[in-house]
């Protein structure tokens, strides 16, 4: 369960949904951190935070190569993670906050 909880929090950013999303795209390749950069403007400062924390909570890996590694998503990650990761439609979606509009007040943990 604390997992899942680390899991929640991480993601539940918006820089690092997305910096998560755009290494989970790159696949086994995985991404450089320039790469990362230059898709969405980020300073590097900002970057490494948000890596380091996606690092903790073992959703990331850094692989070897190039000057600052490469990141690529970790092998152990929860099937469900990767299953909501596999639709685009899903992500964008999340992204847009259409879902937080679609769930009941009444079906809400309290």
């Amino acid at each position: 369960m604390n997992a899942s909880l680390s899991i929640f929090e991480s993601l539940g950013h918006e820089t690092r949904f997305k910096v998560f999303e755009s290494i989970y795209r790159s696949g086994k390749v995985g991404i450089r951190p320039k790469n990362i950069i230059d898709e969405f403007g980020f300073d590097s400062g900002t970057l490494d935070f948000h890596l380091k924390k996606l690092v903790a909570a073992k959703l990331i890996c850094l692989k070897e190569g190039g000057r600052r590694g490469v990141y690529c998503v970790c092998d152990n990650i929860p099937q469900w993670l990767a299953q909501a990761f596999e639709s685009s439609n899903v992500n964008h979606a999340l992204l847009a906050g259409e879902f937080s509009s679609s769930i009941p007040k009444s079906g809400l943990l309290h």
